[in-house]
C-alpha cells in the first residue's frame, strides 16, 4: 500500500477512507467527478477489493460519494453533502447500500411462504413427524439432567454419533475432537472468535456465502477472494494470494458449495493441501450442504477432512438446513489445539450448546430416521431439478450442470443485469438471490441462484419469464 494511503489513525478502511476525503478537500478529485474504480484504487493502494469498496461504501454512508449503478462512484457536490466531521474512526462499515446490501435482504426475508432466493426447503418437504416424536422422548429427561452446566464440548451421546457419521465419510474423529454447536453460523463465529484477530487478511472463496464474507467483516478481518471454479478455487489465484498477503486462513465448501452446488475434486483437494502447508494456512470447510451428496462411490468429490484427518482443516457441519431451521444444531470437527482454542473462547461466550436440541437431534440420527430424511430430499431435488433446470434454459439461462444439491446456478443470458431482474421479481413479490449477494466481480452481475423447491413451490417461473423478456 503507498504512503498516500496510509494515514496513522483508524482501521485499514478508515484509512482508505480518510484517504480519499482528503484528496476531496484538496480539490485533487473536483466535486461531481468519478472517482477510481475500485479494482483500479485497490491496486494502486496495495489493498484488496474488498477494502476500497467497504471505504467507499462508508463515505457513501456519510454523504460524501454517490453510488451510481453500472458507472461506479460519483463525489457529491457541497449543496448534497451534510456537515461529517473529519474523523472517520469507529465501527467498520459492512456494505448495506444499494446492490451490496443484498445479502441483508435474503437474510431479513419473510420466510413464511418459499422464495426463489430462499436458503430453505420448503415446510412441507421437513420431516416434522421425526422432530415430534423427539420432541416427546424428552418427557424422559430428568430433573436433574438439567440442574447443572452440560459439557461444554457438547451431549457426548450426540457427539459419539457424529464420530460415527464422520468415520462413514472418511474422517477419523474422536468424540473429545468433536464440538457442537447453534448450527454452522455459530461454528464459525466460534472458530473465527478463537483464532483470528481484527487486521489480519483470510481468504475465501468468490463466489461465497453472504454469512462467511459478513461474519468475517464483523470481526474486523480483511478478505481476499479467490475465484471458484466448477471443480473447486483457482488453485493459481490462491497461491498468489498466499504469496502477496499471507492470509491466516482460506474459508472454503469442499461439497455442494453455497452458491454454485459444485464439488471439489480430489486434484484440487490434494493441491489446496500442499499449499496451506506451504504457507503456513489453516483451512476452514463448511460441509452444511454436504448431506444432500450422496458421495456413494463417487470418485470424483472429496473432503478436505477426509485427506487431511484434521491437522489443518477446521470441519464444520450442520443440521440446521435438513431438520429444521430453528432446531439449531451444528458442529465442529478439529484438531485438538484447534479444539482447545475454541472451547476457551465458547466457554465465555454461550458457555455450552443447547442440550435440549442436541437430543433431538441425537434421537433422530440414532434412530436412522435422518438418513432416511435425506435420502428423500435428494430423490426429490432430483425430479425438481430438472423441471426448474428446463424451464430456465428455456427462457435463455444458462444454469451450471449440477446433479445434487438445494440450488441452481448460473447467468442469466443475453448479458442481462441480475439486480435489475431482482428488483422487478420484488415488485412481484419475489425474493431472489442475484450474484451480488454472493459476489463483488463484475463476471457475477448476471448470475443468479435459485432455490429449486421453493422457485416451483410458488409458481415463480412465470414471474421469471416476464421479467426477463423485459429485461432484453
Amino acid at each position: 500500500m503507498n504512503s498516500t494511503a496510509r494515514p496513522n489513525n483508524g482501521t485499514l478502511v478508515d484509512r482508505i477512507a480518510q484517504t480519499v476525503t482528503k484528496r476531496i478537500r484538496k480539490g485533487e478529485w473536483p466535486q461531481g467527478s468519478k472517482l477510481p474504480s475500485v479494482r483500479q484504487f485497490a491496486r494502486d493502494c496495495g489493498v484488496s477489493n474488498e477494502t476500497v469498496l467497504r471505504a467507499y461504501d462508508k463515505l457513501v454512508a456519510l454523504g460524501y460519494l454517490e453510488p451510481r449503478r453500472g458507472s461506479g462512484f460519483f463525489i457529491k457536490r457541497s449543496g448534497q453533502r451534510p456537515n461529517v466531521p473529519d474523523a472517520l474512526t469507529g465501527k467498520e462499515w459492512t456494505g448495506t447500500t444499494g446492490s451490496h446490501g443484498r445479502w441483508r435482504q435474503l437474510l431479513l426475508q419473510d420466510t413464511s411462504r418459499p422464495n426463489p432466493g430462499d436458503g430453505l426447503f420448503p415446510d412441507d418437504w421437513m420431516d416434522h413427524s421425526a422432530v415430534l416424536d423427539a420432541l416427546r422422548s424428552l418427557k424422559k429427561i430428568t430433573s436433574g439432567a438439567l440442574g447443572g452446566y452440560a459439557d461444554p464440548n457438547g451431549y457426548l451421546p450426540l457427539r459419539q454419533q457424529l464420530q460415527c457419521k464422520l468415520l462413514e465419510q472418511g474422517i477419523d474423529a474422536l468424540p473429545s475432537q468433536i464440538i457442537t454447536s447453534a448450527g454452522a453460523a455459530d461454528a464459525l463465529h466460534l472458530v473465527i472468535w478463537s483464532h483470528f484477530f481484527p487486521g489480519q487478511y483470510v481468504a475465501v472463496e468468490d463466489p461465497a456465502p453472504f454469512i462467511h464474507v459478513q461474519r468475517l467483516l464483523a470481526s474486523g478481518l480483511e478478505i481476499v477472494r479467490v475465484p471458484r471454479r466448477h471443480d473447486g478455487p483457482d488453485l493459481d489465484a490462491l497461491q498468489a494470494v498466499c504469496e502477496r498477503y499471507k492470509p491466516r486462513a482460506f474459508f472454503c465448501s469442499s461439497i455442494l458449495q453455497n452458491p454454485t452446488s459444485t464439488n471439489l475434486s480430489p486434484h484440487k483437494a490434494h493441491q489446496i493441501l500442499k499449499i496451506a502447508d506451504a504457507f503456513d494456512l489453516l483451512i476452514v470447510d463448511d460441509d452444511t450442504y454436504g448431506d444432500l451428496s450422496p458421495m456413494t462411490g463417487n470418485g470424483n468429490t472429496v473432503r478436505l477432512a477426509t485427506l487431511d484427518q484434521l491437522q489443518r482443516v477446521i470441519h464444520i457441519g450442520s443440521f440446521s438446513k435438513t431438520i429444521a431451521p430453528a432446531l439449531r444444531s451444528g458442529f465442529i470437527a478439529a484438531h485438538p489445539e484447534h479444539v482447545a482454542r475454541i472451547l476457551l473462547f465458547k466457554s465465555v461466550g454461550a458457555i455450552h450448546g443447547p442440550l435440549l436440541n442436541e437430543r433431538i437431534v441425537y434421537r433422530i440420527l440414532s434412530e436412522g430416521r435422518y438418513r432416511h430424511h435425506c435420502d428423500q430430499l435428494r430423490n426429490r431435488l432430483q425430479s425438481a431439478r430438472k423441471d426448474v433446470h428446463s424451464a430456465l434454459s428455456e427462457m435463455g439461462c444458462d444454469m451450471r450442470a449440477s446433479s445434487d444439491g438445494l440450488y441452481l446456478w448460473g447467468t442469466l443470458g443475453n448479458d442481462r443485469n441480475a439486480d435489475r431482474v431482482a428488483d422487478a421479481m420484488a415488485t412481484r413479490g419475489f425474493q431472489t438471490a442475484p450474484g451480488s449477494a454472493f459476489s463483488l466481480s463484475p463476471e457475477m452481475e448476471s448470475h443468479m441462484r435459485f432455490n429449486i423447491p421453493s422457485t416451483l413451490a410458488r409458481q415463480a417461473l412465470p414471474a421469471l419469464r416476464e421479467c426477463l423478456m423485459r429485461s432484453s
